[in-house]
Formats: C-alpha cells, sequence, structure tokens
C-alpha cells in the first residue's frame, strides 16, 4: 500500500510539473520522487504523468486524483491544529479572531488587562473579516470571535450580542472640536469621511442623515475604520465609527464626541458550542466587559438579546 511519502512525491510533481523540482521541495534526490513516483502509479494502477517538451504532463486521472489528495493534506492539518489546541490549553493559552474595528487598539488593551492578572498565559489575536471570523471559531480553530451582527446560527455557535453607539471623530484643530455632544446638524455641508457602501454602519449614518434631510460632502470612503480614522487625521473630513477607534483618533490628534441622536453598533462574542468550558475565554470576556464600560466615556455600551 502506498505512504504518505508516495502522496507528497505525487503533489509536489502535480505543483512543478518536474521532479527535479519536486525533489528540490521535499528536500530529496531527484532519483527518490522518480522512484516514488513509479511506485505509485504500480498502486493506483494508472499512469499519473507523460514527459513532454517543456515538462511532465499530468493524465486526467491525476487531476482527479489531486481532488483527493488535497481533502487529505487538509484533514492532516486540521488534526495538527487540534492536537496544537489541545497542546496549548495544558500550557494556558488563548487563540482569538476579531474583526478589524476591534483591533486598532480596543482589544489589544483588553488583552494587556488580561495578561497583567494571568502573567502564565499567552494570547494570540488574529484580524479577519467577520464572514471569516465566524469560519474559523466554527470549525473550532479559535476559543473566542469579535463579529459584526448578525451571526447565523446553523452553525452551532454561541453568540452574546452588545451594543454600544457610535462616535463622531472630528480632524485636528476643527473648531467645534471642545463639544461634548454632537447633532447631526453640525455636520451639515462638512466634508465627511464614510466607510464602504455595503457596511451596516454606513448604512445607518447615512439613512440618519438622510431622515433629518442634512447635506454632508461624501469626499471620501475607506473599507476599514483604521483607515477612515487616518483619512480625518489628515483634515479630509469627519466622520461616524464604531467608539473601538477612539484610541486611535485621539493619538493622531482627533476630538471625539458622542452623538446626541445614538446610532447603534452591535457585535457578537461567540464561541463553538460544540467545545468544552474553556474558564480562560470566560476571564477574557469578564475584562472585555469591564472595559467596554469606559470607552473614554463617549459610548453607552449595554448587552443586547442574544
Amino acid at each position: 500500500m502506498f505512504s504518505v511519502r508516495h502522496i507528497e512525491a505525487f503533489q509536489a510533481v502535480m505543483v512543478t510539473r518536474s521532479m527535479t523540482s519536486a525533489a528540490d521541495v521535499l528536500f530529496v534526490t531527484q532519483s527518490a520522487v522518480s522512484k516514488l513516483i513509479k511506485e505509485f502509479e504500480e498502486q493506483v494502477g494508472f499512469e499519473l504523468f507523460t514527459r513532454k517538451r517543456g515538462g511532465l504532463v499530468p493524465s486526467p486521472e491525476a487531476h482527479s486524483l489531486l481532488a483527493e489528495v488535497d481533502r487529505l493534506f487538509l484533514g492532516l492539518e486540521k488534526i495538527a491544529l487540534a492536537a496544537e489546541r489541545i497542546r496549548s490549553k495544558r500550557h494556558g493559552q488563548l487563540r482569538i479572531v476579531a474583526m478589524p474595528s476591534l483591533t486598532t487598539g480596543f482589544l489589544q488593551g483588553v488583552v494587556a488587562a488580561f495578561s497583567r492578572e494571568h502573567p502564565d498565559v499567552s494570547v494570540s489575536l488574529l484580524t479577519y473579516n467577520s464572514p471569516e471570523v465566524v469560519e474559523l471559531v466554527a470549525s473550532g480553530q479559535f476559543d473566542l470571535g469579535y463579529a459584526m451582527t448578525p451571526i447565523s446560527r446553523d452553525r452551532g455557535l454561541v453568540a452574546r450580542v452588545s451594543l454600544v453607539d457610535c462616535v463622531c471623530i472630528l480632524p485636528p484643530r476643527h473648531p467645534k472640536r471642545r463639544r461634548r455632544e454632537l447633532d447631526p446638524g453640525d455636520l451639515a455641508g462638512e466634508p465627511f469621511v464614510s466607510l464602504a457602501a455595503d457596511n451596516p454602519t454606513r448604512m445607518k449614518v447615512d439613512a440618519l442623515f438622510k431622515n433629518e434631510n442634512i447635506h454632508r460632502h461624501l469626499a471620501f470612503e475607506a473599507g476599514w475604520s483604521a483607515a477612515v480614522v487616518g483619512f480625518v487625521a489628515q483634515g479630509m473630513g469627519a466622520s461616524i465609527l464604531d467608539p473601538f477607534s477612539t484610541d486611535m483618533a485621539l493619538a493622531l490628534g482627533c476630538s471625539v464626541h458622542r452623538m446626541t441622536q445614538p446610532i447603534p453598533f452591535s457585535f457578537a462574542e461567540i464561541k463553538a458550542s460544540s467545545t468544552t468550558r474553556n474558564d480562560l475565554a470566560d476571564l477574557f470576556s469578564a475584562q472585555l466587559e469591564e472595559r467596554l464600560r469606559g470607552l473614554h466615556g463617549y459610548a453607552r455600551p449595554r448587552r443586547a438579546a442574544s
């Protein structure tokens, strides 16, 4: 029966279309790869490659077989990740994945506070867009995830939803920078930096100004909150964003203000329901709740129904 080494050789030749290049990838000799491919062909019972000018040409059967091989290696990778998660939990590790708006400083502050109380726990924080966050947590690769709502309930996830109010960010030295609260009318005629058109927060902001019949000069647009803050810091216009970018905005010299008409921003903390209880995740969640109550006093965090 063929071995994993035969499959590795086959995959390498399929990718490189060369016995020599495959040998370099696998750190073996060219003759070793040729021997492995010959043995593999004998085992499967059909020709995998033909030699033509310019390299090896896979047979149709080889292409069909490659699809199965790719699925095999994906399964092996998942097993390796599972083993790593088991090892890391023994030694105290928390794996977190979050949408970009929460990783411009807010979650890093939560991690810092958590680490001061639990110095022996290592924490990894990765950033992905919300759909990828859901997939990664559902597959068990992360202990905690933070994604925009709504969250699909058919992925075997436990979701805890939070609501906070968006804030207005003004450029440095803006005439209205000393006001604690701003009304939508205060931005009438102002250059405005928007999130992307399909962003739920953008839709809520646009709806508010449309309902109030207030015109803004929609000058610039960016996909992530951090990019919007960068535009505002350059004096390109005002913006209304989630409150998690306030640290970055203040560091860049912008001013941050409550809105008299709240615009809610919702996100969910998600866990895979199939996993066993994780005390570290629960402790981190409590730390995040505490930091949510701060947010510089600009936002009014509240708990939404799960």
